[in-house]
């Protein structure tokens, strides 16, 4: 049956068909193999970087949609958030670095290092993402009560300065010698710095499900559709020209948050079977531990398996991608039934 547009559907369904787009564009993102010829194949892993870029940007917006405002007292929301948080993450930590002592020949003393250093930065860096998100939690309950209280306007000049931030990477681009304190050495003094990083993705989560932004004629559709579009075409023609984009790809800049509320809105207003949608909510309901182990099943196993293939890189990346969601999927699901099998899993 093909999507229909239709009016928002409910709260758990759209959440959940994000997080499962958000968790495939991560896989997407580290399934891409080497390339074996850079000249012909360095456009297409630049492209399949490129789409999955908004991945990170969209689990912190969940986040924040699903978590504020926090509803309960500190204690409890902090126990319950670190326990499917912080015993899966230090889990596959430990695993992942004993794993690259096998395969990638990782002396032991920097293994150990690694794992002591787990507290204070990741082990296996894919996962700086739970980082970030575990300051987020810490945050949370401390923001609450202003959330609670705040209104649309008020929001809406938070994420209008956060979004002033925002644009730093592109001012620096163009003119390189007027940023350069904000975006490479971090300027403390910039009047705005309270108002920048991945906290905006949160409160925009939080904004974007209480307002969603009408599909229609109307002034803020109309720009995220005309920035929806420009954007890549923008970055596109930089990069045909031989252009180092990345500071215009990055996790903080005006063309993820586009991106995350483009994404948003879309998925807000399209409907699925019932079968589809119940497909897409089991599957969501393991994304973190599918998130967690993706990295050694794509890298691995089917890295491994596709070496020497034939296959053009960019349909293997997303086939890559499509395995290692399904096989992460079945693995913890069947983690998940054994006893405890939450603190190793977060499902």
């Amino acid at each position: 049956m093909q999507p229909v547009i239709s009016r928002p559907q409910p709260r758990l369904d759209y959440i959940d068909n994000l997080r499962v787009l958000a968790c495939f564009l991560v896989l997407l993102t580290h399934s891409s193999m080497p390339a074996s010829n850079p000249e012909t194949e360095g456009s297409w892993l630049f492209a399949l970087s490129f789409i999955g870029s908004p991945s990170s940007e969209l689990f912190l917006a969940l986040s924040g949609t699903v978590l504020l405002p926090v509803k309960t007292g500190f204690a409890k929301f902090y126990r319950r958030r670190f326990i499917k948080l912080i015993p899966p993450l230090v889990i596959w930590s430990i695993l992942g670095v004993l794993l690259y002592t096998q395969t990638h020949d990782l002396p032991w003393s920097q293994a150990l290092q690694r794992i002591v250093h787990i507290p204070v930065q990741p082990a296996i860096g894919v996962y700086w993402f739970v980082y970030a998100m575990v300051g987020l939690y810490l945050l949370a309950p401390y923001i609450s009560p202003w959330l609670k209280n705040a209104s649309k306007l008020q929001i809406e000049w938070f994420l209008s300065l956060w979004l002033i931030n925002m644009t730093l990477p592109i001012i620096n681009y163009l003119i390189p010698t007027f940023s350069t304190n904000f975006i490479t050495n971090g300027n403390y003094y910039w009047e705005l710095c309270y108002f920048g990083g991945f906290l905006g993705y949160w409160l925009m989560g939080y904004y974007l499900n209480r307002y969603p932004i009408k599909v229609g004629c109307n002034f803020k559709f109309t720009i995220l559709l005309i920035l929806t579009i420009s954007y890549p075409i923008m970055i596109l023609c930089l990069k045909t020209n031989g252009h180092d984009v990345t500071i215009l790809t990055d996790n903080l800049q005006l063309g993820s948050a586009v991106l995350v509320a483009a994404l948003y809105t879309l998925l807000q207003n399209i409907r699925l079977s019932a079968q589809i949608q119940k497909s897409i909510t089991g599957i969501a309901k393991y994304s973190f531990g599918i998130y967690l182990t993706h990295i050694y099943i794509a890298r691995e196993m089917f890295w491994g398996l596709f070496d020497g293939s034939s296959i053009h890189i960019f349909p293997r990346t997303f086939l890559i991608a499509l395995l290692t969601l399904a096989t992460g999927y079945f693995l913890t699901r069947l983690l998940s039934i054994i006893p405890n099998g939450k603190y190793i899993t977060g499902a």
